[in-house]
């Protein structure tokens, strides 16, 4: 039987990740921070990019590199090898072999790929000569909790109440790996702090859960209240972002999170209902009810969160220094067709077996017994 996923799979064509249609950081843009020139001179910056080849790095050397920079990636050289001819390539592994890198002077690197901080304090202390400034891919999830009345740079960081030498897990290592860039490069540190993110490319599916659901029409469960905080960045926007911050010789620590505006999760599904004909409709159901069926938000339930106890502010983070320093956001519904887009144009696998999310199965039991209850 061809189902209406498996047409628009066959005829949105190739599963095209690798093909420059597909990173075009410029799709669907309104208003980018272009109109400031780079300070740094006309010739474009040598930048040294550590990885390059799974979701955000193709997107930052796409944009980079159609800005005028000069592009060199350093990776294993195992994955999406076929990516930009006309960047340098070296081979190595940051968990233990960086002579690739010894002897090499660059105007800035972008770490997108350290996670733990004795990866960034080895690649850290190799750079920090040689190398102009270290813009470093963090997390919000660096933050101790999300209860703060103001959500921004400042507020807590690292768990509480357990010695640093016992921190473990992504958010805690972030916060260490931030610190060893400061310690390394001082006033020349740039630290982001992204949310979740969005757009094409995206192998976690978190967004892609919603566009592909949405898209496929028929009662769909929401989950909590409508009107719960929803933020993200659209990868490209976040690329940009970079390019345009190493451009003006920026440095500090950033929120990177979108929208400029506050957006509930009803405006998001809706935004997201508006890039597609399917007849759809939504069902909220409250999260005491789904969770105690053992569903879990961001595994079964993905993008956003209760906002009560620890998760209190966890949508409402403050942007205002983003912002400030140049960082602007596609429309909800150019990332939401761009990602449908791209998603539909995946091996059909890879379209009917995403990451998170439920079953359509599961959706259907839960509504039927939420409407018995």
């Amino acid at each position: 039987m061809t189902t209406r996923r498996r047409f628009l799979g066959v005829t949105a064509g190739a599963a095209a990740f690798g093909m420059a249609a597909s990173l075009d950081p410029l799709a669907g843009a309104v208003q980018r921070p272009d109109a400031s020139p780079p300070r740094r001179g006309q010739a474009g910056l040598s930048i040294l990019v550590l990885g390059g080849t799974g979701f955000i790095g193709p997107h930052v050397v796409s944009r980079a590199m159609e800005r005028g920079h000069s592009i060199t990636l350093f990776n294993r050289g195992r994955s999406n090898t076929h990516l930009f001819p006309a960047a340098e390539k070296l081979v190595g592994d940051r968990n233990g072999n960086l002579t690739a890198l010894e002897g090499r002077r660059w105007d800035a690197v972008i770490d997108n790929s350290g996670y733990t901080p004795d990866q960034v304090e080895a690649t850290v202390d190799l750079l920090k000569d040689s190398v102009g400034q270290y813009l470093f891919t963090s997390t919000r999830a660096v933050y101790r909790d999300f209860t703060a009345p103001v959500m921004n740079e400042d507020a807590p960081l690292g768990p509480a109440d357990i010695p640093e030498a016992e921190w473990e897990g992504y958010g805690p290592l972030k916060v260490l790996a931030e610190r060893a860039v400061e310690a390394g490069f001082g006033s020349r540190t740039l630290i982001v702090r992204p949310p979740i993110i969005v757009g094409p490319g995206d192998r976690t599916d978190r967004f892609t859960y919603w566009v592909d659901r949405i898209d496929d029409g028929g009662d769909v469960m929401a989950w909590g209240d409508p009107t719960d905080p929803v933020q993200f960045v659209d990868v490209r926007d976040l690329s940009e972002f970079f390019v345009h911050l190493l451009e003006q010789e920026t440095g500090g620590i950033f929120n990177a999170e979108g929208p400029e505006a506050p957006l509930s999760s009803a405006e998001l599904l809706y935004g997201i209902r508006a890039v597609t004909p399917s007849p759809v409709s939504f069902t909220w159901v409250d999260w005491d009810f789904v969770m105690s069926r053992g569903e879990e938000p961001q595994g079964s339930m993905p993008f956003w969160q209760p906002p009560a106890g620890s998760y209190l502010n966890y949508g409402r983070m403050v942007n205002t220094r983003a912002v400030e320093a140049g960082l602007r956001f596609r429309p909800l519904a150019v990332t939401a067709r761009e990602t449908l887009h791209w998603h539909r144009s995946r091996p059909l696998p890879q379209q009917e077996s995403l990451r998170v999310g439920m079953s359509r199965a599961r959706e259907a039991e839960l509504l039927a017994d939420w409407r018995k209850a």
